[in-house]
């Protein structure tokens, strides 16, 4: 799969130039998201544009309408700071809940503060239920501290340039990326590895099962939507999965859903025949699965979410990253807008791939 490179279109009167730098998806070699990098116009230096980040984010939204398919994108966001760009600014929310629908697009949180206050995190979840994901990370070589990654839930976690750069080199960077990955992974988040500038730090990290890397490696931003340059897939193992194996397609079930967990939960108590049934919101997304156990009570807990397309291998191992409790448990099968389509048993993952060995 490749993606188009066409020219992204954003309206006039925008004192912003935008510009996407691709995000690879190293496990199936695609492209499969773009960072929003902005820039004054043209000679127009004054302070006042450099620092506007509604005309930012307005044209990032704006270019988002025109995201190729099964691709998301990230913009930059504040929160708590106070300063300009940032959630507490009415300008900057005005922009973002007139977009409406929200799917597809990633607010990058650049600066959080130790502790996020209430309103900014309501703020935040108000987005969230609109359709937009989180993403969350450190500075350089800081890392996100564990209390806001549990808080603020980010579906991605990134990875500074100072995390990746000479990496092949650096046993204890390898081992710190594999625990970081593996909390990531419980939590149902992806990394992101930034600045990605050669071969050898691209395949190191595909080897360590990092998910998604951005970079000069992988292609500079560009004004249009453009593939992964040609570096980057000469750098990816030769047997990585494929891209889209397509056997979650074929182990897919359906299931029963519902919108409101406490009325199921007391409905379900009453009848028979159920054994799964996923929680869903406004949009079908699923955030929560009820399993009947082994005394006929229904027990509630977060879902993991793969896309229809993920390799079978990648699937099974998100799954085994989970804490124990839930480890076993159905895994929620989504398109690329992240709406339910079914779910996965676990039990018909291990099985297939134990019928590839």
């Amino acid at each position: 799969m490749s993606v188009a490179p066409w020219v992204v279109s954003t309206p006039q009167r925008i004192d912003a130039d935008v510009a996407f730098s691709p995000i690879l998806d190293l496990a199936r070699g695609v492209v499969a998201g773009y960072q929003t990098v902005a820039s004054p116009v043209g000679a127009r230096r004054s302070q006042d544009v450099v620092d506007d980040p509604c005309s930012i984010m307005t044209a990032a939204l704006a270019a988002a309408a025109t995201l190729p398919p099964d691709t998301f994108l990230t913009v930059p966001l504040g929160l708590g700071d106070g300063g300009p760009g940032d959630l507490d600014d009415p300008a900057l929310m005005s922009v973002l809940t007139s977009r409406g629908d929200l799917s597809g697009v990633v607010l990058d949180l650049r600066a959080v503060p130790e502790d996020v206050g209430a309103a900014p995190t309501a703020r935040l979840e108000g987005l969230r239920e609109a359709g937009a994901s989180v993403a969350l990370g450190g500075e350089q070589a800081a890392q996100p501290t564990l209390r806001s990654v549990i808080r603020l839930r980010p579906s991605i976690v990134r990875l500074g340039r100072a995390w990746v750069e000479g990496i092949e080199h650096s046993a204890e960077k390898r081992d710190a990326i594999e625990v970081t990955g593996t909390m990531a992974a419980q939590l149902d988040a992806w990394l992101l590895a930034e600045g990605v500038s050669t071969a050898a730090e691209l395949r190191t990290l595909s080897e360590l099962g990092v998910p998604l890397a951005q970079g000069s490696l992988v292609g500079p931003a560009r004004r249009v939507w453009q593939s992964a340059a040609p570096q980057a897939h000469r750098a990816l193992p030769r047997d990585r999965a494929p891209a889209g194996d397509g056997v979650l397609r074929d182990l897919v079930r359906r299931a029963y859903t519902t919108d409101d967990v406490g009325s199921a939960r007391s409905v379900l108590a009453e009848t028979v025949g159920f054994e799964v049934v996923v929680a869903v919101d406004e949009h079908r997304r699923p955030h929560a699965v009820l399993i009947k156990d082994d005394h006929g009570r229904w027990q509630s807990s977060d879902v993991l979410a793969v896309h229809v397309d993920t390799p079978l291998g990648d699937a099974v191992a998100r799954a085994m990253a989970r804490p124990r409790s839930t480890r076993f448990g159905p895994l929620a099968c989504t398109d690329s807008a992240g709406g339910f389509l079914g779910v996965l048993h676990l039990e018909d993952l291990m099985t297939h791939l134990a019928g590839r060995a």
